[in-house]
């Protein structure tokens, strides 16, 4: 199984690295703007690097708590995933 992650609206972002902090192996900072995404090789098309593919990815069930943590732990609540296409967070 897997876990569909995204960050909406990334703009929100305040950069306070509590979702690096909690789940490095999904989030990372952005060097250009500073704001949270996904890391790379779980992005929706790691291929681009438009907005869209920073914002949404999918991972393993085994990186659920993290990312729950995460998500509910970010200040501007912006961190959502879903789990057989059921919304959790």
């Amino acid at each position: 199984m897997t876990i569909k992650v995204w960050i909406e609206p990334r703009e929100n972002c305040i950069a306070d690295m509590v979702c690096v902090s909690l789940c490095p192996d999904v989030f990372q900072m952005n060097e250009i703007d500073g704001k949270a995404e996904i890391v790379n090789k779980w992005r929706a098309d790691a291929d681009k690097k438009e907005q869209g593919s920073r914002s949404e990815g999918t991972v393993g069930d085994e990186l659920q708590d993290c990312v729950d943590a995460a998500s509910q732990s970010c200040p501007t609540q912006i961190i959502h995933y879903s789990k057989d296409g059921q919304q959790i967070h």
